[in-house]
């Protein structure tokens, strides 16, 4: 049975999930798209993308997260596959303060190869997971981690466990929030701003598909 029978989905919005290896990205889209956990890991050779419905007021509409590989060397990955992209999610592991620093590398990335409609930098949170591996020791330094966010330009910060299933529907009704509050204010004359990107979006899922044999690439519903 579809589940999306009935539903008028029009509009899709791209959402790329980045961070260094072994941060929980992969784990991150299988929690807040399947409500899936695994503690297998396997790292993202390139890309991978998944897709949640989701309903915002009376609309509905179709979430795509773009799993970004974590390797060092692939931050020109980053710059290709945001292209098109609504918002971004930059994970780090709270067990490694390195991965914090290294979340503006990835945010900076983001920042200068793409755009949001408005032509202002997309709308990025910051994720500090795992933290079901802590002591609340660890995790006194909130106004710390929420300075570090503001001075650098995330729109909001959040605390997650993804194996637990701590904080992660949270993050993504705030992102996506704030992405469908800018798209509303980019509107004009009863326009839908989505439209033009939605046939981008759809050129690259085919490119994606075309490229899953040789290039790394997977997608997965």
């Amino acid at each position: 049975m579809d589940t999306n029978e009935g539903k008028d989905i029009k509009n899709e919005i791209k959402i790329i999930i980045i961070g260094n290896s072994n941060t929980g990205k992969t784990s991150f889209v299988n929690k807040w798209t399947k409500g899936t956990f695994t503690d297998f890991y396997k790292a993202t050779v390139v890309s991978e993308f998944s897709h949640k419905i989701y309903q915002h007021k009376d609309k509905f509409y179709r979430i795509q997260l773009w799993d970004l590989a974590g390797q060092d060397q692939n931050t020109h990955i980053t710059k290709i596959f945001s292209k098109n992209s609504h918002g971004c999610v930059v994970l780090c592991d709270i067990t490694n303060k390195d991965s914090l620093n290294d979340t503006l590398k990835w945010k900076e990335s983001v920042d200068e190869s793409t755009r949001f409609i408005d032509n202002d930098i997309l709308p990025s949170v910051l994720v500090q997971n795992k933290i079901d591996l802590v002591d609340e020791e660890a995790l006194k330094d909130e106004e710390e981690i929420k300075k570090f966010a503001e001075d650098n330009k995330f729109i909001g910060y959040f605390r997650t466990s993804v194996k637990m299933g701590v904080g992660v529907d949270e993050c993504m009704d705030f992102l996506i929030g704030n992405i469908l509050d800018r798209i509303e204010k980019c509107s004009k004359d009863g326009n839908n701003p989505l439209e033009k990107d939605v046939k981008n979006l759809v050129l690259e899922h085919k490119k994606a598909g075309e490229g899953n044999n040789n290039s790394g690439m997977g997608g997965c519903c």
